[in-house]
């Protein structure tokens, strides 16, 4: 069975708000990429654990996949992989790079939307799927996350594993936030300072978290600076549980950054493990 129905083109039902500091995907790769090597890590530490245990065999995916930067390196380690991302310029990003290092055999990324995914992913083809550092939330409504579900539920196979990573929002003390990111590649350094603004309570900015993002690229003869926003969806524990109870998908365990179960403990990032109802 192909990785991708070659019949079949990605289609692009919504338009996430584009976003300009990300529009060169070379920067994005510098400034995402490090760290990337000790979260595939974790989540090979996963799937070992609650997956199906297809090892090398198995066929992976990622949503929202930017770069490609988790893919070049599922396929690096040996395994087959899909990724696709809305973003035209970082796709034709990731597609350079997986020929360039030779890896294009094992992975294959394509243009597509969270929610319109599953009509170029053979149903039932997919072992582990991962989406992290927030990225679901992008997702902006409850009906574009329970559509997302159940894309995911067509192409997971029985038993297949879901590993999202999230934040949740606690309303009552959420405060503003910022965090400093840096990558450096050859002579290009860059550094990304994130600000997060709380979602207003009631009225037209509720449940969105405002990310302000500057972005500084220095280069031996210049220094760039970027500036760009967006939001993200919020969620408290109990909204996200709502809504896993009318999706496709189900919760299998909670994890920490590390991938050890979360317990009671209240952690500011976490791995959500799901898998489909049916």
């Amino acid at each position: 069975m192909p990785l991708v129905h070659k019949s079949l083109k990605a289609r692009t039902a919504t338009k996430m708000q584009a976003v300009v500091l990300y529009a060169d995907p070379s920067i994005y790769d510098i400034i995402a990429t490090p760290g990337t090597a000790r979260e595939l890590d974790v989540l090979e530490r996963i799937d070992r654990q609650y997956g199906r245990g297809a090892g090398r065999g198995a066929v992976w995916l990622e949503p929202a996949c930017g770069t490609g930067r988790l893919v070049r390196l599922v396929a690096q380690r040996g395994r087959r992989v899909l990724g696709f991302d809305l973003s035209h310029t970082q796709v034709a990003y990731a597609k350079d790079t997986l020929r360039r290092r030779g890896l294009d055999r094992r992975a294959k990324v394509f243009v597509a939307d969270m929610i319109s995914f599953a009509a170029v992913v053979p149903a039932r083809s997919i072992d582990f799927a991962f989406n992290t550092v927030n990225t679901i939330r992008h997702l902006m409504s409850d009906r574009a996350m329970l559509t997302h579900f159940d894309q995911m539920a067509q192409v997971l196979k029985a038993g297949g594993l879901y590993a999202v990573g999230v934040s949740f929002t606690d309303y009552a003390s959420y405060m503003s936030d910022e965090d400093v990111w840096q990558g450096t590649r050859g002579p290009c350094r860059v550094t990304h300072i994130i600000n997060y603004l709380p979602s207003e309570h009631g009225g037209a900015r509720a449940r969105r978290e405002n990310v302000i993002c500057h972005l500084m690229v220095k280069r031996p003869s210049s220094i760039t600076h970027i500036d760009g926003q967006f939001d993200l969806r919020t969620y408290d524990e109990k909204q996200w549980l709502s809504l896993l109870r009318r999706s496709a998908l189900k919760r299998v365990a909670v994890l920490d950054e590390k991938g050890k179960q979360r317990g009671d403990r209240q952690l500011p990032y976490q791995i959500e493990l799901l898998k489909s109802r049916a």
